[in-house]
């Protein structure tokens, strides 16, 4: 189904959790553990082989990561009820979870970074579960594979001389940029702040959740 409309601050607001999100994943790489937080197919991958060299101590950690996120998808379920993207729903407090969980992981990292990127996880998975379908597209805001894919699909279908849904195809630039850029930013804010990088994208969160209360605030008095 192609979209009726795409307001700019849709736009605006993947592009912001694409960098969000392209911040902390950098971050998790760049530290101690070098190891992803925002998707979940290499850990997995990872899991596997650690199973069957059996690393015990591997197994149990690429576990827990994994779980991390699927607990950070669950708490976005238990609280918005729906992935499809409604003004009326609370994103707000998943947003404010983020930050919570960011700030968590700054807080340990230093002294128990393996428990420490655990909450960078969960943030995650809050994040990418939180806005899931918008008219009928798949939206991911923490990883590129169905970004890229859809991309690709795109180009190939405009080879064919078929239409395309050029607002479809911004959305997924725009989430693609923005992971981009979240991850330049990281890079270079790393060598200058080291673990206390992980602020930025914490109080980027919270800016995030304070802008969506606004909003929502304005939305329920305009209906009421």
């Amino acid at each position: 189904m192609p979209f009726q409309i795409l307001p700019l601050w849709i736009q605006f607001g993947a592009f912001c959790l694409a960098m969000n999100a392209g911040m902390i994943n950098v971050l998790g790489l760049v530290t101690v553990l070098h190891q992803s937080v925002s998707h979940m197919t290499g850990n997995v991958s990872m899991l596997a082989m650690a199973v069957l060299h059996w690393h015990p101590s591997s197994v149990l950690y690429l576990f827990l990561i994994t779980f991390s996120y699927v607990i950070g998808s669950f708490y976005s379920g238990l609280i918005l009820g729906s992935s499809s993207f409604r003004l009326d729903r609370l994103y707000g407090i998943p947003l404010s979870l983020v930050t919570i969980f960011i700030l968590l992981c700054w807080i340990f990292l230093p002294y128990f970074p393996r428990y420490a990127l655990l909450w960078a996880c969960v943030a995650m998975g809050v994040q990418n579960a939180m806005i899931s379908h918008y008219k009928g597209t798949i939206i991911r805001t923490t990883h590129l594979s169905g970004v890229l894919t859809d991309l690709g699909l795109a180009l190939g279908y405009r080879a064919r001389g078929l239409d395309v849904d050029r607002k479809r195809v911004i959305l997924h630039l725009l989430i693609l940029c923005g992971f981009f850029l979240g991850g330049l930013i990281a890079s270079l804010i790393y060598p200058l702040l080291k673990l206390d990088s992980f602020i930025v994208p914490a109080s980027f969160s919270f800016v995030l959740s304070m802008v969506y209360w606004i909003i929502y605030l304005r939305y329920r008095h305009i209906q009421n």
